[in-house]
């Protein structure tokens, strides 16, 4: 049952990735970089959806999203990331994050793993020249001094323009109804990823 549940979300996430030959045709939840926001939501949501993850980094460079739908089919949410002052708010990166529990098709941080390198894997048979870091495990220090918190990247440099990053965020328990762990799935520009770090 374990392994249906692992291949089905496999499939599930790659079905828009594998026949594209260019950034613009991934789509996630039906939504591709370059797309404008406003093609797929209502500026209510779009407002509702804005958030402020980023204190501690130079503003007016990005505005950051988060959206849940009933009518999302893989992800339990898609966050986006569109420039500052773009009035057409068009996607310059977007995420798909899919929880994991006792209820859900990714059962424990073993599971996304898994995942993980079957996405990676199936990546590059597509990107044949895009080169692969990882998978690296790095501690959330910050967000958790107990050193229990941890998230593993695997990233693919596709172009010089973007790079696709798929990760495990493994949280303590200490953080139960507070952070939740998921599979994270990014099609993301190399200049928001400089911006990031």
């Amino acid at each position: 049952m374990r392994k249906l549940l692992s291949a089905l979300i496999l499939i599930l996430v790659l079905q828009s990735w594998t026949l594209a030959d260019d950034i613009s045709d991934f789509e996630i939840e039906g939504m591709s970089v370059g797309d404008s926001l406003n093609d797929h939501f209502s500026k209510k949501k779009i407002n509702e959806s804005e958030v402020d993850w980023y204190n501690d980094l130079e503003k007016n460079r990005y505005i950051s999203y988060a959206f849940d739908s009933k009518k999302f089919q893989t992800y339990d949410f898609v966050d986006i990331w569109v420039k500052h002052n773009d009035n057409d708010l068009k996607i310059d990166t977007m995420a798909g994050v899919l929880y994991f529990g006792d209820n859900k098709a990714l059962k424990n941080v073993d599971d996304c793993y898994k995942n993980q390198k079957h996405i990676s894997d199936e990546l590059l048979t597509v990107f044949k020249n895009a080169q692969k870091e990882g998978p690296s495990k790095r501690i959330f220090y910050e967000a958790d001094p107990s050193g229990k918190s941890s998230y593993t990247d695997i990233y693919l440099d596709l172009d010089e323009k973007y790079q696709v990053v798929i990760a495990c965020y493994d949280w303590s328990d200490e953080f139960l109804g507070i952070k939740e762990d998921h599979l994270y799935i990014s099609i993301r520009s190399k200049e928001l990823s400089f911006w990031l770090n």
